[in-house]
């Protein structure tokens, strides 16, 4: 919800700071909203005695609790948070890059060791061979050579290479039971 306050010359933006804390004790904290609703359904039965045009009780039934945020922070605990699962580390994670380099003497050199065969240059193939035919190129570590025979300025690169990352795995089997509380704040915006 945002107010706007002609004192302030701005917009008043209401939005909580949100802790939701699973039934297995861990607790998350989002801070960084930037919309965020509460609605309750609440569902009653009527009980009318005799000719009473009036209930004489109202016995609760089947009721909803809906809360709703939205953060403009990417954050992976979100998805932690929302499908009950833990970070584990992996020593092994293949994680994807880019790369732009400019061609000096033929050669470039990446900024990390490529995982074998996952090296892709637009227009280009890997080549063993000693003497490297036009249209080829040749992976040595973090090196590779491209043929004398072409004219390359600049080359952009996209390979795999081995990092040790945390990891969480998110299946849509699961997913978080626990309690959410929201603190009231108040921000000016402009």
């Amino acid at each position: 919800m945002a107010t706007y306050s002609q004192a302030l010359k701005g917009y008043v933006a209401d939005v909580p700071k949100v802790i939701f804390r699973r039934c297995d004790k861990k607790a998350y904290s989002f801070d960084e909203l930037t919309a965020a609703t509460v609605s309750a359904q609440i569902n009653t039965l009527d009980v009318n005695a005799g000719w009473s045009l009036f209930p004489v009780a109202v016995l609760p039934g089947q009721s909803t609790f809906t809360m709703t945020f939205t953060t403009g922070k990417f954050d992976a605990d979100l998805f932690a948070m929302a499908n009950k699962t833990e970070y584990e580390a992996n020593s092994n994670y293949e994680l994807d890059t880019a790369e732009r380099h400019d061609v000096v003497d033929h050669a470039i050199e990446l900024l990390q060791t490529p995982v074998a065969e996952t090296i892709y240059i637009a227009g280009m193939e890997e080549t063993d061979e000693q003497t490297i035919p036009s249209g080829k190129y040749k992976v040595d570590g973090k090196n590779i050579t491209f043929s004398s025979d072409d004219a390359i300025d600049f080359v952009d690169v996209i390979y795999k290479y081995v990092k040790e990352v945390n990891e969480a795995i998110i299946t849509n089997k699961e997913s978080a039971i626990g309690e959410c509380s929201c603190k009231q704040r108040c921000s000016l915006a402009a």
